[in-house]
């Protein structure tokens, strides 16, 4: 929410809850002042020049302000519909900073979320270093990239000060712009895993982590150092129930496994032919299945320009 002064009365605090402004957070970004009521320009001399004001006012006020050449944003009324989009005027335009890190996560098991990584990091890097991390301790990431990546353990005594050198000497090699760090029989403690994914940003343009379930601890470190996160599910209740509890991040990307799952942002299809050709050859995924992890791998590259 963005923090507002509010100088002014109940017509200006209930445009504010209206326009989801926060009006009792320290340090304002914005200042609303209705010079129709006592006081409130007094009021509003207290907070720094430098922060915007947005000034609802009578017409000969308008006038004078206009006559002084002041640099506000004024309008004659305190309601939502005409204070909401001089709000928008008034605030400095942000870009989010592109997507670097991906973590996919999820409900339960059986989702298809590894299988769904190995594909997405062959996809990505056609044309981008990917460097794909596999959270888990168990080994599927490197096994469906085929690949047997070293040991979490051979990082143990850098866990602290690990850097993207380091990084790139334990990590296995899949193709050119691709690589994979981390293999069984552990997953990496939290803490080297935090450092194992700033270490990673170092040395590619996208890290994709295959983290563990969204109740581990792990999951929600990789999530917390990830600009995007997709949480896989069933359309169960159990699963329903899981995202519910858990603190998921509000840009995640709930991803439905093999079936509708409300509210979520795409839906895999059941494909067990293309799984059945996958498992044999470890290559990419083709048919329904695969045209869907296109269309996601296209929607993270746009993520991440």
């Amino acid at each position: 929410m963005t923090a507002v002064a509010i100088c002014g009365g109940d017509e200006l605090h209930a445009a504010a809850d209206i326009l989801g402004l926060d009006a009792d957070a320290d340090g304002p970004r914005l200042i609303l002042v209705d010079l129709r009521i006592t006081g409130a320009a007094a009021r509003a001399a207290a907070f720094p020049g430098a922060i915007p004001r947005i000034v609802i006012a009578t017409d000969e006020q308008v006038g004078m302000i206009a006559a002084l050449g002041a640099d506000v944003l004024v309008t004659r009324s305190a309601d939502a519909a005409a204070i909401g989009p001089l709000v928008a005027r008034a605030l400095p335009h942000t870009v989010p900073d592109r997507t670097r890190v991906v973590t996919l996560t999820a409900a339960r098991g059986g989702t298809g979320r590894t299988l769904c990584a190995a594909n997405l990091a062959r996809r990505l890097a056609g044309d981008r270093t990917v460097v794909a991390v596999d959270a888990t301790g168990t080994g599927a990431l490197g096994w469906w990239l085929g690949v047997d990546p070293r040991p979490w353990s051979e990082l143990e005594s850098l866990a602290a000060e690990l850097r993207a050198e380091h990084l790139e000497l334990i990590a296995s090699v899949v193709a050119p712009r691709l690589s994979v760090v981390g293999g069984s029989p552990a997953a990496p403690p939290c803490e080297m895993l935090a450092t194992a994914i700033a270490a990673a940003r170092g040395l590619a343009d996208l890290v994709l982590v295959d983290a563990p379930l969204l109740p581990d601890r792990g999951a929600r470190v990789a999530t917390e150092r990830s600009e995007r996160t997709l949480v896989f599910t069933y359309a169960d209740a159990a699963s329903a129930a899981v995202i519910a509890a858990a603190d998921v991040p509000a840009a995640a990307w709930v991803i439905g496994s093999q079936d509708r799952f409300d509210g979520a942002f795409r839906s895999l299809p059941r494909d067990e032919l293309a799984i059945s050709d996958a498992l044999r050859t470890r290559a990419r995924v083709g048919g329904a299945l695969g045209r869907a992890y296109d269309d996601l791998a296209e929607l993270l590259a746009i993520d991440a320009t």
